[in-house]
Order: structure tokens, then C-alpha cells, then sequence
């Protein structure tokens, strides 16, 4: 049986980590993050119609994408993510579930590693969705510490996701990452074995 299994929990929790630990048992792996990547390197009418909302500024002068002074602009600011989102987000969830159908030809497990699949909707699309949790001020250091942010930065790009008891409504199974990665993969493993009994009856 082809299953597709979505791994979300908002910014540093770790899942991404725990979706690396699931592509090591043979999985394909759709990075979400990795994708929007490709549509901003490879996407010239996309980039415009952000300097368009945003200012030209959230270019750079090659044309490329200003990622930090775009996030500058938006997290904190409800209306200007808004209209992130809905520039963004269609063209996003195109190549998100192109990725995920031509991997899905190829493979029996296909994971999807995204933050926002619930807010999207895309559960709906998953097999199951298992999602990776840590307590805040843990997760606040990690995001200060991995993406060199201030205090207040990072407090703001937290406040923009919507809360985890919100999206554990609709996940399957849960991760608390809150120890080191040997606990996480202890975890990890025995998720992923509950997942494989669940559906290989």
C-alpha cells in the first residue's frame, strides 16, 4: 500500500528532523521549505508580484530574493502575511502536490515535510500526519540560536503560526521533542512502526 505522511509542527520543533529520520527507512521526501526555494530561484512573474506588494527592496539587485528583509516585512504583521500567503501559497501547493504525486509513482512511502499543511488544508490529502511538538521557550532558543534571529524577532515569527493544540486536533500521532536526538529518534522509530502496523493490515 503507497502512503503519503505528512510531518508538520511549527518553527524549530524538529520536524524536519523526524522527517530525515523517516526518508532514512526508504522514504521519498518532499520538503516544503525546500520547494519554495526552487519557485523563488525559478519563478521571475512570482518575485514581481512580491516587490509589487512588498516594495522592490525584498530584492536584491540581481533580482533575487530578499528573504530577511521579506520576512522583516511580514512576520508580526497579520495583513502583510496575508498577503504573503496569498500570493505565495497557490503556486506553492501546485508544485507541493506535483512533488508529492511523482514521488508517490516511484515509492510506497512518500513523506511530506511542511509547516503550514494544516493550515492549507492538505491533511485532508495525507494518509496520516504525525506532528512534532516542544515547548515554547525551547523552541524560541532553537530559533535564535539556528537562524541568528534577536529575541523579539523570533518571538514574532512564533506568534504568526497558530498554536500547536490547534493543529494536534487533526494529527494522528505525536512527537514531544524536548530531550536530545536520541530520544527523538527513539520516537521517530516507534511511530514509524505504528504507522506500518496501522496500515499494513
Amino acid at each position: 500500500m503507497r502512503l503519503i505522511i505528512g510531518v508538520t509542527g511549527n518553527t524549530a520543533s524538529g520536524k524536519s528532523e523526524v522527517a530525515r529520520i523517516f526518508r532514512e527507512k526508504g522514504c521519498a521526501l518532499v520538503d516544503a521549505d525546500k520547494v519554495a526555494h526552487e519557485l523563488y530561484a525559478n519563478n521571475a512573474g512570482l518575485l514581481q508580484q512580491l516587490a509589487s506588494e512588498f516594495g522592490q527592496e525584498v530584492l536584491f539587485p540581481n533580482g533575487v530574493l530578499n528573504r530577511k528583509r521579506l520576512g522583516s516585512e511580514v512576520f508580526g504583521n497579520p495583513q502583510a502575511l496575508a498577503a504573503l500567503d496569498r500570493i505565495v501559497h497557490p503556486h506553492l501547493l501546485v508544485a507541493i502536490r506535483e512533488r508529492v504525486f511523482s514521488a508517490r509513482r516511484v515509492m510506497n512511502r512518500v513523506v511530506l515535510d511542511a509547516a503550514l499543511i494544516v493550515e492549507w488544508g492538505v491533511q485532508r490529502e495525507l494518509d496520516c500526519l504525525v506532528l512534532v511538538t516542544a515547548p515554547e521557550p525551547l523552541r524560541l532558543q532553537r530559533l535564535m540560536e539556528r537562524d541568528q534571529l534577536s529575541l523579539e524577532e523570533a518571538q514574532r515569527r512564533m506568534r504568526s503560526q497558530i498554536p500547536e493544540a490547534e493543529k494536534r486536533a487533526f494529527a494522528n500521532f505525536e512527537i514531544v521533542n524536548d530531550a536530545g536526538r536520541d530520544e527523538l529518534i527513539q520516537q521517530a522509530d516507534s511511530v514509524w512502526e505504528s504507522i506500518e502496523a496501522k496500515f499494513s493490515k
